[in-house]
């Protein structure tokens, strides 16, 4: 009977709500078919599997009392959300052909190949990007540029593309969650009304050591993959082949300087990825290049035209059409999770999953599963951390939890799931710049997979939990009800 009221119940004009098995229906059936098309088939890029759930989403939601036309608006309204990350993607396509060009790409490949041991590659390459994202507040912007050169890098060494976007992924979101700059960890330390040094302080309790454990991972993975990495014989033909080919004098690292330094400032992403760009362009004019042939790169990519065939494999990639497919997924996957945003029926799967959450071991855990079910419906990091830091709010309130244990539980699960979940925003991405799926990539992600774990062992064992006074919670509560 419930269920049926739902159904006939309108909130506040948001439309019918769905029955709970209704709802579980309408998420996991097609989630079911995307799963098939891209693991099982193997459709790539998985545009149609993509299309197929939006169809059968649309579908399903129609018996609940929604019009095609209500469903079509929430498609649009959700595609409206992606405008700066499709601005985005259309601005790293571009750069990184700007940047090989200019000699910056290169020139950090050949460092890293002089100063890189193989068997520290992947510890350094999640160093790296961490480093590098925590100065710019953005894991777009480091994947775009630093990821690519050590994609480069690990490429030459013999490494598997997989692992080294592992390593890239886990540095990147590293400093996309703990950046002061970071849009994602300023937007959710509002939602959840901590102030801003308060959750990063939080967020230490649970990424610091899930980096100690990643780092030792990836030490591990490189020493198992030293023989390989070793076996490589071009290696002196690379570097030749760099050294011959390109500009690798101190001025090719102004563009990286200057995305550095005005992220760090807090300007805009766009228009840093714009300095970034003309810097790289008025470089590659200075030696040499013209401006028709700068042109048909930035549009096509760049072509590498080395004496080393595996070189310019390594080298020619980038432009404008190269992020095209990236961009259809991207509108794809948020039309099915407008759809499912518009029918509520996420909502009603939160509402469920806050029902008898009173431990701060229920708490916790239905918050990051409720982060992760966001993901998985619209693959949007954003809404994976506002409507979980929204609909617990209260729920830590009154459990005597500080603001700043939701917050933080929000990005372990919302920041870094993201990129792991294939259809998200961040996963097509990664896909579109680095070239490796999140099905590939997702099992060496280890930060990615740590930090939620170390979210349950805090709560489990009240390390690191704090009451709404800010005393710790492993401390005897008696004088906190005065409080």
């Amino acid at each position: 009977m419930s269920g049926s009221n739902n159904r006939n119940t309108q909130d506040a004009g948001a439309g019918p709500r769905p029955g709970l098995l209704w709802a579980v229906l309408c998420f996991t059936l097609p989630v079911g078919v995307i799963l098939y098309g891209t693991v099982f088939v193997g459709v790539r890029p998985p545009v149609l599997p993509l299309l197929a759930a939006v169809a059968l989403a649309g579908l399903m939601c129609l018996p609940v009392g929604y019009t095609w036309k209500e469903l079509q608006e929430g498609m649009l309204e959700s595609l409206g959300r992606v405008q700066l990350a499709v601005a985005i993607l259309v601005m790293v396509g571009m750069t990184i052909s700007a940047w090989l060009a200019s000699g910056t790409i290169p020139a950090i490949i050949y460092w890293g190949l002089k100063l890189i041991a193989p068997q520290y590659f992947f510890a350094s390459a999640f160093v790296l990007c961490a480093v590098a994202s925590v100065a710019t507040g953005t894991s777009f912007g480091t994947m775009g540029t630093i990821g690519v050169a050590l994609l480069g890098v690990g490429g030459v060494m013999g490494f598997s593309p997989a692992m080294t976007v592992g390593a890239i992924v886990s540095g990147a979101y590293f400093g996309d969650k703990m950046s002061p700059v970071s849009d994602s960890t300023n937007i959710t330390a509002t939602i959840c009304e901590t102030p801003l040094f308060t959750h990063i302080s939080s967020m230490m309790w649970t990424t610091v050591p899930a980096a100690l454990v990643a780092m030792a991972g990836f030490m591990l993975l490189g020493a198992t993959q030293t023989a390989a990495s070793g076996s490589l014989e071009s290696l002196s033909g690379i570097l030749a082949g760099l050294e011959n080919g390109f500009n690798l004098s101190p001025v090719v690292f102004i563009p990286p300087v200057l995305m550095v330094i005005l992220a760090y400032r807090r300007y805009p992403v766009l228009p840093v990825m714009g300095v970034c760009l003309l810097s790289a362009l008025l470089i590659a004019l200075a030696g040499g290049a013209t401006l028709d042939v700068l042109a048909k790169q930035l549009t096509t990519g760049y072509k590498a035209a080395t004496e080393s065939a595996q070189l310019n494999k390594l080298l020619s990639r980038g432009g404008l059409m190269s992020v095209m497919p990236t961009i259809l997924l991207l509108t794809s996957g948020m039309a099915f999770g407008g759809i499912l945003e518009r029918a509520r029926v996420l909502e009603v799967l939160l509402d469920a999953m806050l029902r008898g959450s009173r431990s701060p071991v229920r708490l916790v855990a239905s918050t990051l599963g409720s982060a992760y079910i966001i993901l998985l419906g619209t693959g949007s990091q954003m809404l994976a951390a506002i409507i979980p830091g929204r609909a617990f709010l209260h729920a830590y309130d009154e459990n005597d939890l500080h603001r700043s244990v939701l917050s933080r539980t929000c990005e372990d699960a919302g920041t870094l799931g993201c990129p792991l979940v294939p259809w998200s925003v961040h996963a097509f991405y990664i896909m579109g710049v680095l070239g490796v799926s999140a099905y590939e990539f997702a099992p060496y992600a280890l930060l990615n997979w740590g930090v939620p774990v170390f979210s349950i062992l805090c709560a489990m064992t009240g390390i690191g939990m704090r009451r709404r006074d800010g005393s710790p919670v492993r401390r005897a509560p008696a004088q906190v009800e005065n409080a």
